[in-house]
């Protein structure tokens, strides 16, 4: 869908999914992390399990959701979790609803963030 590593596929139990090569740091080679766009999460799945099912998706699948995670993983000014120091590429996440940012899995977003510094200004 562009010219970085992203790549979207269509499963039939998960939906629209995106695989996202960065998102594999830390991982078994067994297993895989994909963003999957109906619940704008990510999750790890068995490689053996997942990958038979994935199909390439249209072209306009769900770009809006697309550009959503895309904005989330370029807008970070940290590749970890400024609460708990996990990594996010290490990690599943969520796109927070509210400031279109990564939410790690111990629930912090740049919402928790933003309200840190306003409250040391």
């Amino acid at each position: 869908m562009s010219a970085d590593s992203l790549q979207v596929f269509v499963h039939p139990k998960l939906g629209v999914v995106i695989y996202d090569p960065i998102a594999q740091m830390g991982l078994a080679r067994e297993q895989m992390r994909l963003f999957k766009v109906g619940t704008m999460g990510s999750s790890t799945f068995l490689r053996a399990i997942v990958s038979k099912d994935l199909q390439a998706a249209d072209e306009g699948v769900s770009a809006e959701q697309v550009q959503a995670y895309r904005a989330a993983r370029s807008n970070r000014r940290k590749p970890y979790c400024e609460h708990c120091r996990r990594h996010f590429g290490s990690v599943d996440f969520s796109v927070c609803g509210e400031c279109h940012s990564i939410r790690c899995t111990c629930g912090t977003c740049n919402c928790a963030s933003s309200s840190r510094r306003r409250k040391a200004a």
